[in-house]
C-alpha cells in the first residue's frame, strides 16, 4: 500500500515538473496521441462524471494513493487491466498559471485482444477543488478491427 501511495506521488509531481518546465511548452504537438483530442472531444461518447466523483471521494475517505495523482484516476477510468499490447498515457496541465490545478490525460490503448474494437482512446479532464480530484469530463471513442466498422476515430457501435 505504501508503494502505491509513493507511485502516485511520483506520477503527480512528474506531471507537474512536465507541465511547469518551460522548455516543455507546447510538448502536446510532440506527442502523436495529442493530436485526436480535437476528433476526440467532436466524435466521442461524452461519459456522465458522477458515479466517478463519488467513487473518488469514497477513496479518498478512507486513503486509497490512486486519488491523489490525476493519472491514476485517468488509467482507473480507463481501465488497468492489460488488454491491448500497447498503453499509452500522456498528460498537460490547463491550469493559468504553474500551480497545477486542472488537467488533461489522454489514454489510448492500442491493438485491443478480444472483442470488435482496435483501439480506444479516452480523454478525461480533471480539476483540483480543494484537496480532491474531480473529473469534470470524459470523452471515449474507438477504432474499430478491419472489416468490423470504421477504422476512423468513431462511437460508433463496431459490427
Amino acid at each position: 500500500m505504501k508503494l502505491n501511495y509513493v507511485f502516485s506521488l511520483l506520477a503527480f509531481f512528474s506531471l507537474m515538473i512536465s507541465a511547469c518546465d518551460p522548455k516543455i511548452e507546447g510538448r502536446e504537438n510532440d506527442s502523436g496521441l495529442w493530436a485526436y483530442e480535437k476528433e476526440l472531444m467532436e466524435k466521442g461518447n461524452d461519459i456522465p462524471v458522477k458515479e466517478y466523483n463519488e467513487a473518488i471521494e469514497k477513496a479518498l475517505s478512507i486513503r486509497m494513493p490512486w486519488v491523489y495523482s490525476p493519472i491514476s484516476i485517468a488509467l482507473r477510468i480507463a481501465g488497468q487491466q492489460m488488454v491491448s499490447s500497447e498503453v499509452n498515457v500522456a498528460s498537460k496541465s490547463l491550469s493559468p498559471t504553474h500551480l497545477i490545478t486542472h488537467v488533461a490525460v489522454m489514454v489510448e490503448k492500442k491493438e485491443l485482444q478480444e472483442g470488435l474494437i482496435h483501439d480506444q482512446y479516452y480523454r478525461i479532464e480533471l480539476k483540483l477543488g480543494g484537496s480532491i480530484w474531480q473529473v469534470t469530463q470524459i470523452h471515449n471513442a474507438w477504432k474499430c478491427k478491419e472489416g468490423k466498422g470504421p477504422q476512423a476515430l468513431t462511437s460508433e457501435p463496431c459490427k
